[in-house]
């Protein structure tokens, strides 16, 4: 799917449609605000003819070639209430809803997860854990790793300091992490969290120190992932409300201030949460979109 242009009203922009629908073309239409709509072709094989129609269509709207009778209407990008079962929405799926084979991957996290911070609550087999820590010792040379313990690069995700932290953290998981595996699928899932987790991982060891814990870098990278991606794909298959963006940036900002104590690992939020973001620009086909629109305003 990508988009051809935009159109200013909604009776010029459904006529373009029905032309295009006339043609073979199959096109939605995505309301920007103020009366403007953008095109979006939905097979890739057809944009270079729509994208000549439009040419053609900017050229001379008023041409009678783009008179057809009864143009079928637009779709709309946004999900339906009828349509609303096939999107995951963020804010109530917790827990629950869908079926467990679909979000495998991140219920096997989450209980990997809770074995290993139960390991760290329990004095005699907190000892068991350090070969899961990023690193034994001070400074950024990355010594374990470098002698092939590159796993160590991803598990300090896996452990948490407590049952709250560790609650918390799975909670967001499921409902972020749950929604991408159901929506993008496994593989695609896995490769992001692998990658997300080594970037915040190393970036909070860099920067900081070797002694830090916890899934919560990876989950700011989720909900900056998605935030974008409810926004800017079209047809998104993605439901975010804002109350839950503005929730975890204030939790972000009581961190940053020390108001939860000094071992919060911040720089692991701050990276996650701007990877996670410029990712979803670049998937939802923001950038791609902005520089269309830059070219036909020019």
């Amino acid at each position: 799917m990508r988009q051809v242009g935009e159109i200013l009203g909604r009776r010029r922009a459904d006529r373009f449609v029905g032309f295009l629908a006339a043609q073979g073309i199959s096109s939605e239409l995505r309301d920007d605000g103020e009366e403007r709509f953008a095109v979006w072709v939905i097979d890739e094989d057809h944009v270079a003819a729509a994208d000549e129609h439009y040419r053609a269509y900017r050229a001379a709207p008023e041409a009678p070639i783009f008179d057809v009778v009864a143009p079928p209407p637009a779709k709309t990008s946004a999900p339906t209430a009828a349509g609303r079962s096939r999107y995951i929405d963020v804010r109530s799926e917790v827990f629950g809803g869908s079926d467990a084979r679909r979000v495998s991957i991140t219920i096997g996290i989450i209980v990997v997860s809770a074995f290993l911070t139960l390991l760290k609550m329990t004095p005699r087999l907190e000892s068991l854990l350090d070969i899961f820590y990023f690193s034994r010792y001070l400074g950024a040379d990355f010594p374990e790793i470098m002698h092939g313990q590159v796993w160590r690069l991803v598990t300090p995700v896996f452990i948490h300091n407590g049952p709250l932290h560790l609650l918390f953290n799975m909670m967001w998981l499921y409902q972020l992490g749950g929604s991408i595996e159901v929506n993008e699928g496994k593989r695609y899932y896995s490769c992001l969290l692998l990658l997300l987790a080594i970037l915040v991982n190393c970036a909070q060891y860099l920067l900081v120190g070797p002694h830090f814990m916890g899934m919560s870098g990876v989950v700011y990278a989720l909900l900056g992932y998605v935030w974008m991606m409810s926004r800017y794909e079209a047809g998104t298959r993605y439901v975010m409300a804002s109350n839950t963006v503005m929730f975890m940036i204030g939790w972000l900002l009581i961190c940053l201030v020390g108001l939860m104590g000094p071992n919060v690992a911040n720089t692991e939020h701050i990276s996650g949460l701007i990877a996670g973001t410029l990712w979803g620009l670049l998937r939802s086909g923001f950038i791609t979109t902005w520089r269309r629109r830059q070219r036909y305003k020019g």
